[in-house]
């Protein structure tokens, strides 16, 4: 079957036109069918050879049948594990170019053929697994526009002309309607009313099922926060194979992300060689990548075994713990550009000396070298040390991957325009997209999502809102202070004189954001709006894709356990840069692989 528009060619659908259902509750509206799942999708009226492959598969009640390619991107669209997917209860049916054309079907269900077994049924040039689509009875669903669901569908998302829609019958009502108009507080400049989808039904659409190659490299991903590295990695088509972290919020916002992949939340120094073999099988990691904290890293002397057993030097040694257990090919371990200066030098060198000496197989061949994020795609000037380490034994050097060859750097505004600009106290769950995405990288960042989550502004005072409109683009609270300067507690008349140059600074639009850490919340300002950050913009800041939904609390307060939202953000490793890293790795570990 010929292609449907150029980025689907491998996008198929079978409808035979030719065989009618009796009557019998052939009858819907969209009030019955309120919760119900509808997939929407295309059929060419100019080729014959659906027509033929469906007609070699009548029989057995069915009266057509529809199939469409798993996986996502370049592998296929969709996800068959998510029920929303596998199972709608409804077929709507146009015909591609004429969307005046529609049939209605009552589904029964679907069924996996492999690309073998597509060709002994029939089907010209399979490519890879298809999810079949058993078309049961026609029927007629009343009250339903397909030509305004489809425009609704191009106006707010990058939807592809053809690809498969699955919809509720309420979310098709409301994609219905008119335009809201903005209401006093543009409270959320959402198409859809509040009640119209749930931040679960969101999560339903997303595709998790990432599909990689059969000999894809294997991670295990410590100190893995709420998942930057993995994330980055698995992009590159590095698969993750077991990961951990001590705080309960990162391994919420973990599992929804990386929901197939096992996860320990436990303090790494207390963790067993056992529990992780129980948990990954007899797979060995190629790799094992992470970011333990060395802050207050201690020499102790230079005899190793001392410097190991303080315990103010624990965690780097749970790190190391992993890399005897398994001597991994490859290991990457990120951290603070600080690490270079600390105790002048000496921490570095009994790190990089403690890797020289690990694993069974004579140990690693080491190097570090100080990468900016925003040389990588990701809008902000964040530096972190990598280090990179190839087993000895492979005769591989370890490198760094080069800066991309952009023709500028991502800005904010670039970054964040197109979410909606709402003021502080506004925001809602979910929300809808107001505009087109503006640019690639925004295009990049709504690639698999139709809606905006953790996007709620902070909830600011009248006094802090009037501190913000004071203060203008590079300038922070110090530049402002006579008038809208922090009060002492329980003295509201008198001026703090505790005075910090980086609160409340507003950012420049114009430019890469500086580095957005654990306290990005208070620290920065929008660069148009008076207000603090959302989760969301910070997420964007970070190159983090709008399908990783965080989980745990937004904003945290002292005496709550577990990282907020805006912590798991500003900890983490930008995700773009994390995805140059891992492709390094693969090119070190596949020598004839020059794609970088």
């Amino acid at each position: 079957m010929a292609s449907i528009v150029g980025q689907q060619q491998d996008l198929f659908f079978e409808f035979d036109f030719g065989l009618i259902a009796d009557d019998s509750n052939r009858k819907k509206n969209l009030v019955q069918c309120k919760d119900d799942v509808f997939l929407i999708g295309c059929f060419r009226n100019d080729q014959k050879h659906q027509l033929e492959w469906i007609r070699k598969n009548e029989g057995n009640n069915s009266c057509g049948k529809y199939n469409v390619r798993l996986g996502k991107g370049r592998n296929g669209w969709i996800n068959k594990e998510n029920p929303r997917i596998a199972n709608p209860q409804y077929i709507i049916l146009y015909e591609f170019g004429n969307e005046d054309v529609v049939y209605y079907y009552k589904a029964d269900g679907s069924f996996v053929y492999s690309e073998a077994e597509m060709r002994e049924h029939g089907y010209e040039d399979p490519k890879g697994d298809y999810l079949v689509y058993k078309l049961e009875k026609e029927c007629e669903v009343e009250g339903v526009d397909i030509k305004k669901v489809l425009a609704q569908y191009r106006e707010r998302t990058n939807w592809i002309d053809g690809k498969p829609i699955f919809l509720t019958g309420r979310e098709i009502s409301a994609a219905m309607r008119p335009k809201k108009e903005k209401v006093k507080r543009d409270e959320t400049t959402m198409l859809f009313d509040e009640n119209t989808i749930t931040l679960q039904q969101v999560i339903e659409t997303i595709n998790y099922d990432f599909h990689y190659a059969e000999d894809a490299l294997t991670s295990i991903d410590l100190f893995s926060g709420c998942g930057g590295l993995t994330k980055g990695f698995s992009m590159a088509g590095i698969r993750s194979i077991f990961a951990s972290d001590i705080d309960e919020n990162c391994e919420k916002t973990f599992k929804r992300n990386f929901p197939g992949v096992p996860f320990l939340c436990k303090d790494i120094t207390q963790i067993t060689k056992e529990e992780v073999d129980e948990r990954i099988g007899n797979v060995v990691p190629d790799i094992i990548i992470g970011g333990p904290p060395c802050q207050g890293f201690s020499l102790a002397n230079k005899r190793r075994n001392k410097v190991s057993d303080d315990p103010r030097n624990r965690l780097f040694y749970g790190f190391v713990k992993f890399i005897n257990w398994y001597s991994p090919r490859v290991f990457v371990m990120e951290n603070v550009r600080g690490l270079l200066s600390m105790k002048n030098g000496q921490v570095l060198e009994t790190i990089l000396d403690e890797f020289r000496h690990a694993g069974d197989f004579g140990g690693y061949d080491v190097d570090y070298k100080v990468l900016l994020a925003s040389d990588y795609g990701v809008p902000q000037n964040r530096e972190r040390v990598i280090i990179i380490g190839t087993r000895h034994d492979l005769g591989l050097q370890p490198r760094h991957p080069d800066p991309l060859q952009l023709d500028h750097k991502v800005t904010v505004d670039e970054a964040i325009s197109d979410l909606p600009q709402i003021e502080a106290c506004q925001g809602a769950e979910v929300m809808e997209y107001p505009v087109e995405p503006q640019n690639d990288y925004q295009r990049m960042m709504r690639e698999n999502m139709h809606y905006v989550t953790n996007h709620i502004a902070m909830h600011h005072t009248p006094r802090l809102i009037a501190r913000f409109q004071a203060i203008q683009p590079g300038q922070s609270l110090i530049d402002v202070w006579e008038t809208h300067g922090a009060v002492k507690r329980g003295a509201p008349d008198e001026k703090s004189n505790i005075k910090f140059s980086q609160n409340n600074q507003r950012l420049f639009g114009n430019m890469p954001a500086p580095t957005i850490a654990a306290s990005f919340q208070s620290n920065f300002i929008h660069p148009h709006l008076n207000r603090n950050f959302t989760a969301r913009e910070g997420a964007r800041l970070q190159s983090f894709p709008d399908d990783f939904i965080f989980e745990g609390m937004r904003t945290k307060m002292s005496w709550e356990k577990g990282l907020s939202q805006y912590q798991q953000i500003g900890n983490a490793v930008p995700v773009l840069m994390a995805k140059a890293i891992g492709e390094c790795v693969i090119n070190i570990l596949n020598p004839n692989n020059h794609a970088d």
